[in-house]
């Protein structure tokens, strides 16, 4: 939530006195991308998953450097490295729902996995990153305008924009979950 505030404030600053906010964005993307991980490493029972999933952000990072350096520049959306680590989180998301639909435990305790808060969490994520990857690998393509794509800008942010707004329902759902857990 702080990151988040974070992110939304310092790029409307940025954008307001550089004129391009598109450095930090891809900065602050990368630190989500890290907090999600550590995230995801809490809740995955999977020692091999958990031990990857630490062992992908020095990679992501040198991909992301590599992007912001000499593939794409730094002022502009980075969406190769972007969708690499949204493609990522898709992947953890992927995984930590395959672990809810194999736990033993909940099944022993008759836990319905709607009633976790992480299965919320989670369901957010995931539906907010697979609406986010179609408008981060096609933004280049989008941004630069070629005729075939031109019609398609405005279907990719509605998904994008959609996806945003079930996963803030999501979130709220999952918020809801903790407080009936603690009572």
């Amino acid at each position: 939530m702080v990151s988040s505030i974070i992110f939304a404030g310092g790029s409307k600053l940025i954008a307001q006195l550089w004129g391009n906010n598109l450095w930090f964005y891809n900065t602050m993307y990368f630190i989500a991308f890290v907090i999600l991980s550590l995230y995801f490493h809490a809740v995955i029972k999977y020692k091999t998953v958990r031990n990857t999933i630490l062992g992908m952000i020095f990679p992501v990072l040198a991909f992301v450097i590599l992007d912001y350096v000499t593939i794409e520049g730094p002022n502009q959306f980075n969406s190769y490295a972007i969708s690499a680590q949204t493609f990522i989180l898709m992947i953890y998301c992927a995984i930590f729902f395959y672990q809810l639909l194999r736990d033993d435990e909940l099944v022993k305790q008759s836990v319905f996995i709607n009633s976790l808060p992480d299965f919320w969490y989670n369901s957010g994520i995931f539906v907010y990153h697979c609406g986010y990857f179609l408008f981060s690998l096609a933004y280049n393509l989008m941004n630069f305008g070629y005729q075939g794509v031109k019609g398609s800008t405005r279907l990719t942010l509605a998904i994008t924009f959609i996806a945003g707004i079930i996963q803030l329902v999501l979130l709220y759902i999952g918020l809801t979950k903790v407080k009936k857990i603690r009572s």
